[in-house]
Order: structure tokens, then sequence, then C-alpha cells
């Protein structure tokens, strides 16, 4: 029989806290029999240190993993007694819950998500960020859960521990799963450049997971190419012996919510836009519908197999077209009034399959295909709807054997992610509305108004293509009386391969259109089914027309894209090496506690920018000589991590070359090539890799049944990305080939985090009167400062210019931080399950206080608080006030037949329907809430959305 490794560490766990689960106490006696057996202690110690490529969760249905020779008959549960399975729990900070000695002496996470707190809490989207908002350290993107755009289904932008949230370490299966395209990229669709990536390369679905760890400090060297922190999925494995039928279970279920559902929050300004909006910043109706499909079970009593099926179905309705321009001159033609549908469409096909082939050796392989298609179009042009493609395919193969002198696991995994767009055509033109071209336009009699457009930015793919091969080994401990070690030792090799491809030539028109003069148009000269010309007759709009009808109209100048790929190659490395040691001072006459060091450093290195880094880890825990349930862990950490940098930096750059240029001085006449140099507005140059170095310092308390923790952690951030454009006074030099306002990235940014957070939860269920209460209560405050704007480039950061905030005069480095801004946060989460009869209630509420916020907006002249006598530029702050929110799942299940269960969950967003302001729109017209300091004049509060309901049912055998 297999011993597996993380089947053995739950086992040696469990013995050592003298916890067991009385669901399946059977089974677990049946295994620690066999594996006291088979495996020496020391074993499974060195198995223990490998935590962090692969972990354990509270739940205990991970015991069901387990693997026996035969297939057992299933017990009937016929106690009305509810166990820790039955409720969701947070795990953090050292909870001896966390089967890894490792991360929990020396207080590495944020928090780990067992299986069970997925399915006892709201699900949302069913994203991994909707439900790590109940960890502490973890900031979220203010406009993420915003009112006016319910339909979206893009995971959450976080922030870990002060750092940036495409700095991240995402990985499933122990594989990394990041996004390094261009996960900050832009906001709208342009003909160069696409909408901002996901900063995870899959959306993968909660249901499918056992569990989620996240590490916000003290990480092992074990982990590279960040600077956030490490967000580790793990996708569950087949359950042995669990009934079912022949030993195979299956989950269908459906879950829904609507605009029907939702209660909105807008500003009285935004109201009139929102509600005959034809863009997707302001969706007032929507549909979301989620499918869940899955089996698992052992084809052989060696080879098991999880197959999933998971599916996210947005419908967003709009209008075809505005119903006015931003200067509200209202628009006109044939399909103004009608109605256009966008869609967000997310996919998981997930197969994970596990092979013990010997007692010592398991073999996974996993296959992943999950993209996503989001579908949109230009909400003032005709043929214009185009879909943003993310996700793409994960697969691997993970060999895990015991040796003789330790335990050595192994990993290869193909990743492939993609950014792409698709378009309905490969041409944009700007006509002035005639009898032609009158789907819509405005009746403007001024300026370059009514104008007609049709087309879109063509078809372009962004792909990251990465091959992965790990190592890493833990060799058996060594002791020497009271010391013991533990030696650990990896290396990682990435091949990544990376391309932009435009796909077709796109065809972009330059300046106004010109009056044909009753000339023909010379018919389709790029065979695209365009001549760029017309005979129909304009509109009486426009000076440039002088109020005057023309018989056709035609463009003398067009901008063509060629089509065309750049790509490049990209290798690059890690390896690390750590000790784990022990000192135990506990004498037989004399305790003195247990102490802790673990000592690592880490090297990697790419081609790419051509670095090689040093990042050195050290952890310091001492545990107290007194029984487990009252102990006291002190731990003390000083470490660096060292990020990535995006691909994006290099694939700008010959974009503009790609380019040419046609004129032409008549409309029956065929464009001509013209002579001008098409200079590239991105320059690209070998940058440092971004680092942060991190002090921590935390102390946990066991107090028999619940658990106090406070952590602090100081993040200083160094040689982090921030982007520069040139102008003739900023010094940077002016270049061959390149505009003369060029944009250029420089490691002349930096950061600097304070973070402190509070935990106090019930280590193990509190029962009364047969029911199960689990509590959790929270705190995290965060203040963080950066010398760079995240998205844009912006000079006055560089040099650090004065300004005037608020009627004060400071630095423009001191200006509050957009985004990720929140001070502190409360969270208290309670979850209480009961048995009645045949059924089972579970009842959570997830409550949430969030300390309010300042935010910049620029004053105009026109503003009372402007300051005529100070020359600088002025700003003033919009109050974001407190803001507390109140989540609930109530969920019921009903054992229908030889544990065959119909389930049901209701989930309700904002209980109170409490009227949260979460960020801030540029203008009420169209609702863009990008990060940036926007006119007072302009600016608009956005709210988080109301009271929303969610409805699932489910039926598992």
């Amino acid at each position: 029989m297999l011993i597996t490794r993380e089947r053995e560490r739950e086992r040696v766990a469990h013995a050592q806290s003298g916890q067991v689960d009385s669901s399946d106490s059977s089974e677990s006696k049946n295994i620690d029999s066999n594996a006291t057996k088979s495996k020496q202690q020391n074993k499974n110690i060195a198995k223990l240190a490998l935590v962090e490529s692969t972990q354990d969760f509270d739940s205990p249905t991970t015991q069901a993993t387990q693997t026996t020779k035969q297939y057992e008959k299933p017990q009937k549960d016929t106690s009305q007694t509810i166990t820790e399975r039955d409720l969701g729990r947070i795990v953090a900070y050292g909870s001896p819950d966390v089967k890894s000695s490792s991360t929990a002496k020396y207080q590495s996470n944020a928090g780990v998500i067992s299986k069970s707190m997925i399915q006892t809490h709201p699900s949302g989207n069913g994203d991994i960020g909707s439900i790590l908002r109940l960890l502490p350290n973890v900031q979220f993107d203010n406009a993420q859960n915003r009112s006016t755009a319910q339909g979206e289904i893009d995971p959450a932008n976080i922030s870990i521990s002060g750092g940036l949230y495409y700095q991240n370490n995402f990985q499933i299966d122990g594989l990394n799963i990041n996004n390094d395209l261009d996960p900050h990229g832009e906001v709208n669709n342009n003909i160069n450049t696409l909408r901002g990536g996901q900063n995870q390369g899959f959306a993968i679905d909660t249901s499918l997971l056992e569990g989620i760890v996240v590490q916000d400090s003290n990480i092992s060297a074990a982990y590279g190419r960040f600077s956030g922190g490490v967000i580790e999925a793990t996708v569950r494995k087949p359950r042995r012996n669990a009934g079912g039928i022949n030993g195979w279970r299956a989950n269908i279920s459906y879950q829904f919510t609507s605009s029907d559902l939702t209660e909105y929050h807008l500003d009285k300004s935004s109201e009139e836009y929102f509600y005959a909006s034809a863009s997707e910043a302001y969706q007032p109706n929507f549909h979301k519908h989620i499918i869940r499909a899955s089996t698992e079970g052992y084809i052989t009593d060696k080879v098991g197999l999880v197959a999933s099926f998971n599916t996210t179905q947005s419908f967003i309705p709009l209008k075809s077209y505005p119903q006015t321009t931003a200067a509200n001159t209202a628009y006109i033609g044939t399909e103004v009034g009608g109605t256009r549908q966008q869609k967000r469409q997310s996919y998981n096909f997930y197969t994970k399959m596990n092979y013990d082939i010997t007692e010592n050796l398991t073999l996974e392989a996993y296959l992943g295909y999950m993209p996503q298609t989001n579908t949109y179009f230009t909400n003032n042009a005709k043929d214009s709807f185009y879909q943003m493609d993310s996700g793409g395919i994960q697969s691997g193969l993970k060999a895990s054997l015991q040796t003789p002198i330790g335990f050595w696991l192994n990993s290869l995994g193909y990743t492939r992610i993609e950014n792409s767009r698709r378009s309905d055509k490969n041409y944009y033109i700007s006509w002035y509305g005639s009898s032609i071209h009158n789907w819509a336009y405005t009746n403007a009699t001024t300026g370059n108004s009514g104008r007609a457009i049709e087309g879109g930015y063509g078809d372009l793919d962004t792909l990251q293509d990465t091959l992965t091969l790990k190592s890493d080994f833990t060799f058996n401990p060594l002791s020497w009386g009271i010391f013991d070690n533990v030696f650990r030792i990896g290396t990682e090799i990435n091949y990544q391969k990376v391309q932009r491809n435009r796909l077709e030539d796109v065809y972009f028109t330059s300046g106004l259109p010109r009056n044909t003069n009753g000339s023909t148009c010379y018919k389709d000269q790029f065979g695209i089914g365009q001549d760029f010309c017309s005979v129909g007759d304009t509109f009486t709009t426009g000076t440039t027309q002088a109020n005057a009808k023309w018989s056709g109209q035609y463009f003398n100048a067009l901008q063509v894209y060629q089509a065309g790929k750049t790509s490049l190659d990209s290798v690059s490395y890690g390896v690390f090496a750590e000790d784990d040691m022990k000192l135990d001072l506990n004498f037989e006459r004399v305790k003195i506690g247990e102490l802790n060091a673990r000592i690592g450093v880490r090297l990697d290195g790419d081609d790419y920018m051509s670095k090689h880094t040093i990042a050195p880890r050290f952890s310091l825990g001492y545990i107290t000589p007194i029984a487990k349930a009252y102990q006291t862990t002190l731990t003390f950490g000083a470490n660096r991590y060292y990020g990535r940098n995006l691909f994006s930096y290099r694939l700008y750059d010959n974009e503009q070359n790609l380019r040419k240029n046609y004129t032409r001085t008549s409309s029956n006449q065929a464009f001509v090539e013209s002579s001008t140099t098409n200079n590239s507005t991105y320059k690209f140059n070998k940058l440092k890799v971004p680092y942060d170095d991190e002090l921590m310092g935390a102390i946990s308390q066991n107090l028999s049944y619940a658990q106090i923790a406070f952590k602090y952690i100081y993040r200083q951030g160094r040689d982090e990305i921030m982007r520069r454009s040139r102008t003739n006074s900023n010094g940077l030099p002016s270049l061959e080939g390149y505009s003369n306002n060029y944009t250029i990235w420089t490691n002349d940014g930096s950061s600097q985090s304070h973070i402190f957070s509070l935990i106090i939860k019930n280590i193990k269920p509190i029962l009364t009167y047969g029911v199960a209460h689990n509590y959790l209560f929270a705190f995290d405050y965060t203040r963080t400062s950066r010398t760079y704007n995240l998205l844009s480039a912006d000079e006055a950061y560089y040099n650090d210019t004065l300004i005037k905030y608020n009627g004060e005069i400071i630095n423009y480095r001191n200006r509050p931080v957009e985004n990720w801004a929140r001070p502190f946060t409360l969270r208290l989460d309670t979850t209480h399950a009961f048995k009645i009869a045949k059924t089972k209630w579970v009842w959570n509420n997830f409550f949430r206080f969030r300390a309010g916020y300042d935010r910049m907006v620029i004053l105009t002249r026109t503003d009372p608080r402007y300051d005529s006598s100070f020359s600088g530029s002025q700003y003033g702050k919009m109050r974001f006030p407190n803001a507390f929110s109140w989540d609930m799942r109530l969920g019921f299940e009903l054992d229908m037949y030889k544990g065959q269960t119909l389930y049901m969950n209701v989930d309700i967003y904002n209980v109170l329907n409490s009227k949260i302001k979460s960020t801030i729109a540029n203008t009420a017209y169209n609702g863009s809430t990008s990060s940036g300091a926007f006119a007072s004049s302009n600016a608009v509060a956005v709210y988080e959305v109301g009271r929303q309901f969610w409805l699932q049912v489910g039926y598992k055998f």
C-alpha cells in the first residue's frame, strides 16, 4: 500500500494534536496502523517538511483521499452531532490544524481556506478572489464590487502585504499560472493595445479545489518571482470508499443571479446615463448563470480520477448606441434605440488522475482547459463587436518518491496563457452622417460632430507558452541529541515563448473626411470591401463642411497596421537551499522550550533582462515548554523577495515599425505609400529586477479551544518599475527611430508598507445543544506609500514637485495611494451547523467593517478651494466613509437515498443594503473607474452593489 506524503503528514499531525475526525475514524485507524508498520518516523518528518510544494488543509474531507487496498461499504452517518467537516474554517497563523510544521511554526500564512470553507461561504462568481476577502492582509481593487458593473466575471485584482497586484505568485498544484504578458494593460480597446488581462492566468472555479493557501510573510526560499504574496490552490483528489455508485461520486449544480435580484446604488448625476447605457461601464441589466458538474472515483484500486466541468455565463443587454454624447448632444439614426448584447463566458474543463504505482511512488497527471471570452462592442460604432480571449491550457505530471535518504518531488508542466482579440472588422472609419451612413450620428451643427463610425481594430494575439521543470528534495532529518536538522534543496527551469501576432492588416482612417466634389470612388484597392469613399449625400453638420451638403466624401490619409509577429524566448531558472533546524531545550528537569530556525537562500536568473538575483531568507521561532493547548509561539523573519519583469516592456517596442502610411489627393485615385517615418512610441531597455525587503514579527497564543495571533510586517520595495514619457525638458534623450514623446520604463520606483494583523478564532467547533459553531475575528491595518503611478507615466512623481493638497503644500510623492487603500478592516465570520432528521443546515455570516479613506481630485480654477496664489498643481480630497457590510449563506441538505443528497444554497450579499461609496468615475457620462486623479468638477461617486441574492440548487451522490 502506498503511503502518500499528504496522507502521512495528516496522520502524524493528528497523532501529535490528538484530534480525530469521528466521521472517518475507522478508516483513519486502519491507515495509521499500516503506516506505522511501513514507515520510519524520520521519513514522516521529512515528508512534513515539504509543505511548500503541496499543502494539506484542515478539512477532514482530505482523509477521504487516502488509499486502501479494498473497497468498504460506506457507513451511514446517523449521528446528530456536527463535526468539523460540516463547518467552514480558516486556518491561520500557525494553528495546529495546519499540517505543515514549517509554515505553522514560522507563521508564513495569512490563512488556509479549506474545501469545507469554500462550500459553506457565499461563492460569488466562483473565482479564487471571491473567497480570499475573508483573509487579513489581502486588499481588493476599490472598483471590484461596483454596483454599476455586476455582469462582470473577471477575478478580483488583489494586493497582499502592500505588494502590487500583478506581482503575486499564483499556483495550481505547484505550477505557476502568472500572466506576465500585460496584466495591468489598458482600460479600453485600441488599435495597438488590448484591454488589460487578468493577473492570474486562469479563472479556476473554487468548487474544484481541495483548498487555498495564502502566504504573506516569512515565505520559504522554495518560492521565487514574486514581491507580493503566494496563492496556492490545490485541485482535489478523488475520495475513496466514499459511497456513491460503485465507488464513484458525482455532483451537479446550477447557480443564478440577475439584475432582478440586485439592488443598485448610484450617484444621482449618473442615473440617467446608467439606465440608458450603451457601455459596459454601466450595466443596468444582466443575467448570470453558473453550471458545475464533476465526478470522481477509482478506476482500479491504484488509479483514481477527478473530472470536472464548470461554466459561468453572463449576458448583458445594452442600448445599441448612447442616448447622447458627452457634450449632451443627442444621437439620431436608424439604429439608435435598439439593443446589443455583451457576454462574459468562462469555462473550466479539468481532469486529474493519481496513480499509486508502488508503496513509495505516486504519479499525478492533470490537464485543464480554462478559456474565458468577454464580448464587447464599441458603443458609438457599427460592426464593432470584438471579443477578448483569455485563460488557456494547463497540463502537468508530478512524481512523488520516498527514497532511503529523503523525499523527492518532481514536476513537469506546460501552460498556455493568452490575452487576444477577435474583431468583426479590420478597419475603422469615421464618416460624416449621410444618407448611406445613417445608423447613428449626432445632430450637432458645430465642430467635428455628426460622425457615423464603423468597424473595429482587427485580430491581435498575445500568447505566453511556458514549459516548467521543478525538482524538490527534502532529506531525512539528522538528529544529534537535542538538535534536529532538515535540509532541503530544489531547482526549477522555465522556458517561455511569448508572441504578439497581428493576424491581418488593419486599416485606420486618418484625419477628417473630404468632399468628393462629384468625383467617383476608386474601388476597393486593398480587397477588404471598403473604398474609404462614399457617394451618399452628407447631412448638414459641422463647420468643416461650411454647413453645406456634400454629394460624397472620402479620406485622403490612411494608416495600415500590417500583419506581423513579434516574439521572444526566455529561459529562467531558480535554485534554492534551505536548512530547517530545531533545538529542543526541554530537558527532564528543566524545560526551556523549543527554538527553531530556517535559513535559506534563493538564486534566480533569466536571459530576458540578463539579471541574476540572490534572495536570502531567514526565519526564527520559539515555542514555550507547556501543553500544546496553551503554547505560545514567537516568530521573527528577515527576507528578500524578487519580483518579475513583464514581457509587455519588450513587445510594445516594435509595434510602430509594422505601420505604413498612405495618402491621395482625390477620391478617384489609388492610395500611395508615403515616405513618412514611423517612429516607435515605446522604448525597451534592460531593467533590474524589482524586489522587496521584509521584516516581520509575530506572536501566537493557544487558549485551549481558541487561538490569538498577532503579526507585524514591514516591506520596503526597491528598483520598482515606473513608466516615464519623454518631453523636451525632462532629460530623456531624443532617439532616432522613436517618437519625440516615447514611453520608457525605469527602475526609479520605490514603496513602503506597514501591516498589522490580529486573528482570534476557535480551534475546535463549539457545540451547544447539537449546534456546532465556528468563529473568526480578524483585524488588519495597512499603510502603503508608493513613488510612482501604476498605470501611466507621471513625471511629477519622478521630479517630486511641490503640490497643494487639501490646503497644504506637500511633495508629490507624499500624495495618498489611490487604490487598495482602505487603512484597516475588521472581519467577523461565524458558521453554525446542525442536523434535523435527514436534513443538514448551515448558516454562515460574514461581517466586515472597512475604514474610510481619502482620494485626490484635481481642483479646477472654478473650484472655490483653488488658490490662485499657488503656481503648482492643486488637489482636493474626496472622502470615502467607513463601510459596513453583512453577507450571508443559508445552506440546506436533504439525504434522499443511500447517501444521495439534494442541496440548496441562498447567498445574500449586503444583507442590509448598505450604500457603500467605493471609488470614483471620471465623469457621470462614461462611468470609467480607472485609477488617476480626476477633475473635481466632473468626478462622481461610485458605490458598491446593494443587496444581491444568489440561488443555487444541486444534487450529489
